[in-house]
């Protein structure tokens, strides 16, 4: 059960899947495309988060590239995460 995705209703991340960022799940996945939930991004007391949208592009030590591997991400980071099915 995910507390901050939904991958059951159409609206939101239909379509997604959950997943572990793993180095072999991310390496056997480059190309695809994934949401996730920053720790950062959710105000618990407001009740809101932010899905943010990428697609995987590679992985150094803890950052995970994303897009044109530009953009770069903290996997420690990532409270959640969904996969393109």
């Amino acid at each position: 059960m995910s507390k901050y995705l939904d991958f059951e209703n159409p609206k939101y991340e239909k379509g997604y899947k959950p997943f572990q960022l793993t180095t072999d799940s991310i390496k056997a996945n480059i190309g695809k495309k994934i949401c996730y939930v920053r720790s950062r991004s959710i105000d618990p007391h407001r009740g809101y988060y932010n899905v943010e949208y990428g697609v995987i592009h590679s992985k150094r030590y803890s950052q995970l590239y994303i897009e044109d591997g530009n953009n770069s991400v903290d996997i420690r980071d990532i409270v959640e995460c969904g996969i393109e099915i």
